[in-house]
């Protein structure tokens, strides 16, 4: 059998090359350590595993498509189910996942194993603590406005929880975080920006305790903005010199409420009160240049300036991850080091997970997952045709393998596209 593709990436890995012939058993008993799915090609296996190519292929046409399966088969070599990504996202629709169900049906025979899965399994897995993550969020705002403490405890435990499944696979958390709807922006952003943050740590090699800083950095540093003026925080114009003030005041009030906290993490100070700070000395409250910012502060402004560039807020209508990429680009070495913005985009690349992107046949489909060695080439889910009208039965196209298009030539990314784009309700095609 010739194995094209696994169940999770290919680094972590004892397989050096992307694609290669079962020869021995050897072999095959590496794979079921490995992994639980793999994707085989029969018409490039051999002996009774070989199969011609059939008519049909992985590309998608107006009205209806074909299944990426009528041209790679998913093998289980441990005995286990294959999942597809369109029945993950069903049984994480229904709700009512507790813990123990979701690592069931994630394939788990261990608790808290840190290896690496299929987003498919993933998302599963990791949609209770996004739940329980709202929960602690909502209570933290709750805390706030009466003018009580929050517990900064529940919120750490929840951000270790996510950042497991980082370490897992981080398509899945990106997923659910970009593409559920929320009622108010502050909830989307700040848990957004928890991820991503939690996202970039791991992709520079932070420890664990290092990461969950970050995130935890990521949830409260903009807690401070409930103590702000409703009349402020939804202005659809320009803010007047007065009202930007007072917008400003939101990183003092952050930062209080983060000292509230007995034992505050290490670094967790630090981070929030400054992370309004940019290299040129423009930032605030105090003005501080380059170096003196720290790396962890910086991060975290970059990552919350990017997170709202891609958010709809009510003055500004969102940026599709191209265009704030580009925009971070622009902020080179003048509000962040060129080192910061350079890691930022190299752990995300163009195309991250619940991007939206137009497709050269016309059609339009979210990316599911990442290429981490080839990032141009990420999977998809198709959910236009190419007259926009919405795909009854969204298909996957893994790019890497250079799926063909009705006129013959290789399916390929045009650009990248807005939330939003088409009249596309992540409601509707995601979760509700």
């Amino acid at each position: 059998m010739f194995v094209v593709e696994l169940d999770r990436p290919w680094i972590g890995t004892p397989f050096l090359l992307q694609g290669f012939l079962i020869e021995d058993d050897e072999t095959l008993d590496r794979l079921r350590d490995s992994c639980r799915f793999l994707y085989i090609d029969r018409s490039r296996s051999v002996g009774e595993h070989y199969a011609a190519p059939g008519s049909t292929n992985p590309a998608s046409t107006v009205g209806h498509s074909v299944p990426r399966r009528a041209v790679l088969e998913a093998v289980a070599p441990s005995g286990a189910g294959q999942l597809s990504f369109l029945e993950a996202l069903a049984l994480v629709r229904k709700g009512s996942l507790d813990a123990a169900a979701a690592r069931r049906l994630a394939g788990d025979a261990i608790a808290d194993r840190p290896e690496t899965r299929s987003v498919e399994r993933e998302i599963i897995r990791v949609s209770p603590v996004v739940a329980q993550t709202e929960a602690v969020f909502d209570q933290v705002i709750a805390d706030v406005r009466e003018n009580r403490n929050p517990d900064i405890g529940q919120v750490t435990g929840c951000v270790d929880d996510m950042l497991q499944s980082v370490k897992r696979n981080p398509d899945a958390l990106l997923w659910l975080i970009r593409l559920k709807k929320y009622d108010r922006y502050s909830y989307q952003h700040a848990l957004d920006v928890t991820v991503h943050l939690m996202v970039f740590a791991h992709s520079l090699g932070f420890s664990e305790d290092g990461a969950t800083v970050m995130g935890v950095a990521g949830m409260m540093q903009d807690v401070g903005k409930i103590r702000l003026p409703e009349r402020v925080l939804q202005k659809a114009g320009r803010l007047s010199q007065l009202e930007m003030e007072i917008a400003k005041s939101h990183v003092e009030f952050s930062t209080r409420i983060v000292l509230q906290d007995p034992k505050p993490m290490p670094g967790l100070v630090e981070i929030v009160s400054r992370h309004h700070e940019r290299i040129d000395g423009t930032g605030y409250p105090v003005g501080l240049r380059n170096g003196a910012i720290g790396l962890r502060a910086e991060m975290s402004g970059l990552v919350d300036t990017f997170c709202a560039m891609t958010s709809k807020r009510a003055y500004e209508e969102p940026l599709s991850t191209q265009r704030a990429l580009e925009a971070l680009v622009r902020m080179r070495d003048v509000k962040f080091s060129a080192n910061v913005v350079d890691g930022f985009i190299q752990c995300i690349g163009l195309y991250p997970a619940g991007t939206l992107v137009e497709l050269n046949t016309g059609e339009v489909a979210v990316v599911i997952a990442q290429n981490r060695v080839r990032r141009m080439l990420p999977r998809v889910l198709v959910l236009l045709c190419s007259d926009k009208s919405p795909n009854r039965h969204p298909p996957t196209l893994d790019l890497l393998y250079s799926p063909q298009t009705p006129a013959g030539e290789p399916y390929r990314i045009l650009r990248a596209l807005p939330v939003g784009a088409y009249g596309i309700d992540p409601s509707e095609f995601y979760l509700s």
